[in-house]
């Protein structure tokens, strides 16, 4: 689902660059669930921009579903966002007038599910967490 190849990314720095991804190969089959991991300043928030469409890569190529991603304008990133990628935030970026499964739900209403499927899917994602007392 995810592939990678020879990825990089530099940020310019006045008149030098910061090349803080240097070659990544990475391959992520449907499924699967992968934690990375590193020091700080060792480029983790930049891939996960990158693989969440949030940022654009220099050199290199990523696949997404078998879609080569590149030169992408916001609207196509943000429906390819939504129909294959989640995320995990280390801080909370819940909105707080919301209930737990309305928040997970609420990606499932930009996809068009019908309300009464996206509450029961996103019910069934609380329970597998352990989090199903906290809807």
């Amino acid at each position: 689902m995810i592939k990678i190849e020879d990825l990089h990314k530099s940020y310019p720095i006045g008149k030098d660059s910061l090349h803080v991804l240097k070659g990544i190969d990475l391959h992520i089959k449907e499924g699967e669930f992968v934690s990375i991991m590193g020091s700080s300043g060792s480029g983790k928030s930049t891939l996960l921009n990158i693989v969440g469409l949030l940022d654009v890569h220099d050199r290199g190529n990523y696949y997404l579903n078998g879609q080569l991603i590149k030169e992408l304008n916001e609207k196509k990133a943000a429906i390819l966002r939504n129909k294959f990628l989640g995320f995990v935030f280390q801080s909370f970026n819940l909105i707080a007038y919301k209930t737990a499964l309305e928040n997970i739900a609420l990606p499932l209403y930009y996809k068009g599910m019908a309300r009464k499927e996206r509450l029961k899917v996103a019910m069934d994602y609380l329970e597998k967490v352990g989090l199903k007392d906290w809807a």
